[in-house]
């Protein structure tokens, strides 16, 4: 039965283009989990120690809280297509040499995480490219659907990955598993190749890969709506990600189970992952969102506590697909919020922060609740980690959710008011002063409007911002924001969204004097 979540769902599969890429990226997927199975049943081969078991997802993870910066600049200042083809060739060539010295027993743990280390550091350059791509290849009313079909790759592969992973492991060794996911960036290769991407327009004032960090960092500082789902997916994933360093651990000391046991129960919290991520976009159109995200971290919760209780494979695998749900239900909606709350110009650092602060915590709680587990025990670090997801429900309050569908973040072309500035885009630093004449009736709503102005100006380019009430002229109001160079005043211009020019415009609609507010432009000279 085809239902409304399922036809929502189908609408990003009819762009032949994202049907290539999300088809390779699931067999991608697959191979990568099978390897991460692999890994980590090797290194519980290879050492006692519960700490390098957990480093083996701190390996992995790790890299993106190293380069995500620079990975989400490289996503938004050169072609895509290119930086998606050379990371999974270079994750190709570190996937053969992990197989073959495996092959060779030539792999100590340290080699074992060295080498994850190496395939985690071309994931995290190709992950805000690849994000990022989505909605240069879907439509705006597309990129929910888009994104919880990446969500269902990533977790099809997690419910097949696993369990071909653990039987192809425990039938003829981890160096296997690593092999095939060295084959399985072949087809995202491929699919890379044949993607006929829209030539990036090259402009003067393009950024360099420092102007482009710095403003990155600008922008969230400054975006409120952006920083909402990063301090939220952080706290969620600090607990809920407890489940990675301590499955392995769970496995073979709990459950007494082997390589295939495990990836059984990978499997499980992947099924429960897909499921979730299936009905997903109904259920986001007819439950606030908050709601489902709380319900989420509940349903987690309760998992968790049913996992510190259990000593039955069955059972466990029952927990951990309510884990799995809940997991999805969660992390797919903030990655939503994400991505509908920057336009274009900053998209692929804004995913960069995103996938830092969600990598980040991961690559912690490995170590975090590796450690943990040696010192309390397996099952009372679930306990904890369910105690925990109920306490961060607390920031609801301060951190409320947004898919930000009010805000019209295409680009906007506000009028040209530079024509006659005889400037060098290396110019600077540069002073923009707008004088306005607004009425005593209007202030309080004029300095209302202001106020997002404000963010707006100094998210978009400008190091500082203030508003001056002239004292001797009530109704004179003068607006100062500084920049570090012509050219970034310009590059100002170009990053303005449809939402930020009704917001101007609602702010020059309080301008009382004849003709627009009248603007100025200083350029800084030495003492």
């Amino acid at each position: 039965m085809k239902t409304a979540a399922l036809s929502s769902l189908s609408a990003p599969l009819q762009v032949p283009a994202f049907r290539r890429l999300w088809t390779a990226n699931i067999v991608s997927n697959i191979g990568t989990l099978m390897q991460a199975v692999g890994a980590a049943w090797l290194m519980t081969g290879l050492t006692t120690s519960t700490t390098l078991v957990g480093l083996v997802q701190t390996a992995s993870t790790l890299p993106v809280f190293l380069v995500g910066l620079l990975a989400g600049a490289l996503a938004d200042t050169m072609e895509r297509k290119s930086l998606l083809f050379w990371s999974q060739l270079w994750m190709l060539a570190m996937a053969i040499l992990l197989g073959v010295l495996t092959l060779m027993h030539l792999t100590t743990p340290w080699v074992l995480l060295g080498l994850t280390f190496a395939l985690g550091l071309g994931s995290a350059i190709s992950l805000p490219a690849w994000q990022a791509t989505v909605q240069d290849i879907v439509p705006r009313e597309a990129i929910p659907a888009a994104i919880s079909l990446n969500s269902i790759s990533f977790n099809v592969a997690r419910s097949v990955g696993p369990a071909l992973g653990g039987v192809l492991v425990a039938a003829t060794g981890p160096a296997t598993a690593f092999l095939v996911n060295a084959t399985s960036f072949l087809a995202v290769l491929g699919a890379v190749a044949t993607w006929k991407a829209a030539p990036r327009k090259m402009s003067r004032l393009a950024e360099d890969i420092p102007g482009a960090i710095r403003a990155g960092f600008r922008y969230l500082i400054h975006a409120r709506r952006l920083q909402i789902p990063i301090v939220r997916a952080s706290a969620f994933n600090l607990c809920a990600g407890a489940v990675w360093p301590l499955l392995p651990l769970f496995a073979r000391d709990v459950l007494h189970t082997t390589a295939t046991g495990y990836g059984l129960l990978l499997a499980a919290f992947g099924m429960g992952s897909v499921v979730s991520a299936i009905f997903m976009p109904r259920l986001r159109n007819m439950v606030a969102l908050d709601r489902i995200v709380a319900a989420g971290a509940i349903l987690c919760a309760l998992a968790f506590l049913g996992l510190s209780a259990v000593t039955n494979i069955a059972f466990a695998c029952l927990m951990l697909f309510f884990a799995g749900a809940s997991w999805v239900g969660v992390l797919v909606n903030f990655n939503v919020a994400v991505q509908t709350a920057v336009p274009a110009w900053v998209r692929g650092r804004a995913l960069a922060f995103y996938l830092l602060a969600f990598q980040g915590v991961l690559a912690l709680d490995g170590y975090l609740w590796g450690t943990l587990a040696g010192e309390i025990g397996i099952s009372q670090c679930f306990t904890v980690a369910a105690v925990g997801l109920v306490m961060g429900l607390g920031l609801i309050r301060f951190f409320p959710l947004s898919l930000n569908e009010d805000i019209d973040l295409r680009p906007s072309s506000p009028p040209d008011s530079h024509d006659s500035v005889a400037m060098e885009i290396d110019d600077g630093p540069v002073l923009v002063t707008v004088e306005y004449q607004i009425a005593p009736e209007d202030a309080e709503a004029f300095r209302a409007i202001m106020h997002q102005m404000r963010e707006q100006r100094l998210r978009d380019g400008a190091r500082r911002w203030r508003l001056y009430h002239d004292a001797q002229q009530p109704e004179r109001y003068l607006e100062l924001f500084r920049l570090d160079s012509w050219g970034e005043h310009l590059r100002q211009r170009e990053r303005v969204t449809v939402t930020d020019w009704e917001v101007n415009t609602q702010a020059r609609a309080f301008h009382r004097g004849e003709g627009p507010p009248f603007v100025r432009h200083y350029l800084g000279v030495e003492d």
